[in-house]
């Protein structure tokens, strides 16, 4: 139950919204698509999907071919899911009947249905409406409806962009068992990176309609090859600077640039790269201070852009003190600006 999405390129007009982008999602894999709004996530899911005509490349389904230019298999003939952003629930039916939409078969489509909301704790909310569930709830519903047609490969575009953020770490967790238990190809549309990490196996991180890199989280923790790659951890920061004879200089210092070329250059930091210390000789200021526990933010101003650093201290540091910065080089990567 692979998807394969091979060399696809999707304009709307003069404007390219996916560019060359190939990805696969295996059997039982999960496959979480990152980027910032605008990249081309959601349009290279509703191709896969079959909701957009595809003008160049090649989509597979367990090796079938099911999308060329030209030659494509209906959205409704495709064995894929989909489970969109606002949900798309029908107000005027019960969760029940929402589930059972569309199944052929009296007495199968009443068990597929049983099936998926016992196992998505639903069955107790069968006979309630749309409006009467929380948005985690709603959510479930979609799941439910999505997966009671036992699809081949299922494609979710940020599930859970409206549902509160101490709700969403919940809904995380039980998403990726249920989507285990499944067994198929998940491809996930998030631009949130808790949630790609929490929920992938796998991270493919777009651009400006690319897939520049896709990797596992601990391939991307122990060796990224993008700054995209590199900053999907929480708390991570970018510094623009200019390459120089082997070396990036930032507004937070230098830091070794080897084999890479000559010009404008990123460093991203990881959360704790940074260390400050009071030395009257320094160059840097405190301007801001904030509890973050454990540890505090603090903001430095410098020779130019304000440095952010997290400081795990008892009592932290007074706006005005003058200090300097420290870098543990193991967890700050420097990349060409491309």
């Amino acid at each position: 139950m692979s998807l394969f999405l091979r060399d696809i390129t999707h304009n709307y007009g003069d404007v390219t919204a996916v560019s060359e982008a190939s990805l696969k999602a295996a059997p039982g894999e999960i496959i979480c698509l990152f980027g910032h709004s605008g990249c081309g996530k959601t349009t290279l899911l509703r191709l896969a999907a079959g909701l957009e005509a595809l003008q160049s490349g090649v989509i597979e389904l367990d090796g079938d071919e099911i999308a060329a230019p030209g030659r494509e298999l209906p959205a409704e003939r495709r064995s894929i899911g989909m489970v969109f952003q606002d949900f798309v629930l029908f107000p005027h039916m019960t969760v029940e009947k929402n589930v059972a939409f569309g199944l052929a078969g009296a007495a199968k489509a009443k068990k597929q249905t049983a099936d998926q909301l016992d196992a998505l704790g639903l069955s107790k909310y069968a006979q309630r409406y749309p409006h009467e569930l929380s948005g985690g709830q709603q959510q479930r519903v979609a799941l439910a409806r999505a997966l009671a047609r036992t699809p081949r490969a299922l494609l979710l575009d940020e599930p859970f962009a409206s549902i509160d953020a101490v709700l969403r770490r919940q809904l995380r967790e039980n998403m990726r068992r249920i989507l285990k238990e499944q067994n198929v190809a998940v491809v996930l549309v998030t631009h949130d990176p808790e949630e790609a990490l929490a929920l992938g196996d796998r991270i493919a991180l777009m651009r400006a309609g690319r897939i520049i890199e896709t990797a596992t989280p601990k391939e991307l923790f122990e060796n990224p090859h993008t700054p995209e790659g590199a900053g999907v951890f929480p708390g991570s920061q970018r510094l623009t600077g200019v390459i120089e004879r082997a070396r990036l200089k930032t507004p937070a210092g230098e830091f070794p640039a080897d084999s890479l070329k000559d010009g404008p250059g990123i460093a991203v930091l990881r959360d704790g790269a940074l260390s400050a210390f009071a030395d009257s000789g320094g160059a840097f200021v405190v301007a801001d201070v904030r509890f973050a526990g454990p540890g505090w933010l603090v903001w430095l101003e410098g020779r130019a852009d304000p440095v952010r650093l997290r400081l795990h201290m008892p009592t932290p540091p007074e706006p005005g003190q003058v200090m300097t910065i420290a870098a543990d080089l193991s967890m700050v990567f420097v990349f060409e600006d491309q």
